[in-house]
């Protein structure tokens, strides 16, 4: 191989590796680079396809501390939506010059989903993971979403949080101020309007039999259709400045960052829980026989009453 030849390939190799790891977190970018590095001092026995398919083998393998594990939901993780919110701040501070808009142009959106609980203790976790796919669906690619992509130019980058926590980070050219609540009201309307009845089968022996030792069998009408929730709570960059002092000299800018973003998740998860208490007075009024499944539904207390059962049969035979 000639000189020119190995600096061409060399050349092909770093565009393809920088088309790769573009817009992924400096972290995972750094390792896989180094990995790079050491390949290309065994040129030419490894070829520039060679390396660049350890590059990617590579890059899958360092995403997966970026993904939630539950792969059938195929989304990321908090920690990825922590590096999102951190990349744009510093997008924004890099500018030469800021304008009000600017603060105001990035939220981080808490999801609490309701339902789950009575999914997984009722019909089982087959049922709960159905009902986790189906709002991560919405998420991912349901009408707001696609309202928040197609209409208002946003960037919508959701995680999966654990349990039956999940998130959006949003950003874009507008002020979402203006936004906010219809983006709150969209996703709760769209989620619980979305068909879920299918997900639990009040006619199978085994949930009718956990129902009634719930003591709620026989309210629950022949024509009822479950449904999942969600609450909702958003919160914009410029708000979590209220909680940070961004001005302190000796912190590093690394960890300013840093609280700005703990501020966003704090501030979104307690107004969603607000929501979520909000939500459910409501719900008692409107659907009582689903407020009933969401209050009353524990696994603890089902095997707390059949455990019960169980001691009133062996009194009296005894």
């Amino acid at each position: 191989m000639t000189r020119l030849q190995f600096d061409m390939d060399l050349v092909e190799l770093d565009t393809k590796v920088n088309a790769l790891l573009l817009g992924l977190p400096p972290e995972l970018s750094a390792a896989v680079r180094e990995r790079v590095t050491f390949y290309k001092t065994k040129m030419p026995a490894f070829k520039v396809e060679e390396i660049y398919r350890e590059a990617g083998n590579l890059t899958r393998l360092e995403m997966l501390a970026y993904l939630d594990r539950r792969k059938y939901l195929g989304m990321y993780n908090r920690r990825f939506s922590e590096y999102k919110i951190a990349e744009h701040v510093r997008a924004i501070v890099a500018r030469e010059t800021q304008e009000e808009r600017d603060l105001y142009s990035l939220a981080r959106v808490n999801f609490d989903l309701n339902g789950l609980k009575a999914l997984n203790d009722l019909g089982g976790h087959e049922a709960g993971n159905r009902g986790l796919k189906l709002f991560a669906n919405i998420l991912n690619f349901g009408a707001t979403t696609l309202w928040l992509r197609d209409e208002l130019k946003l960037n919508v980058v959701t995680s999966a949080e654990g349990g039956d926590e999940f998130g959006i980070v949003l950003s874009g050219p507008i002020d979402l101020r203006e936004k906010v609540q219809e983006i709150g009201e969209r996703y709760a309307h769209e989620v619980y309007n979305t068909d879920a009845s299918h997900m639990l089968d009040f006619g199978k022996p085994e949930v009718l039999e956990n129902l009634k030792l719930l003591g709620i069998a026989e309210s629950i009408p022949a024509d009822f259709r479950f449904r999942l929730s969600t609450s909702v709570g958003i919160c914009l960059l410029g708000e979590a400045f209220d909680r940070v002092d961004v001005n302190r000299a000796e912190a590093a800018f690394d960890d300013i960052v840093q609280d700005i973003n703990n501020a966003m998740f704090a501030i979104a998860d307690e107004r969603s829980a607000r929501h979520k208490s909000a939500f459910k007075k409501e719900l008692t009024k409107t659907d009582p026989i689903l407020a009933g499944l969401y209050a009353r539904m524990s696994k603890e207390v089902i095997h707390l009453e059949k455990r019960i059962k169980e001691l009133e049969k062996q009194i009296k035979s005894s």
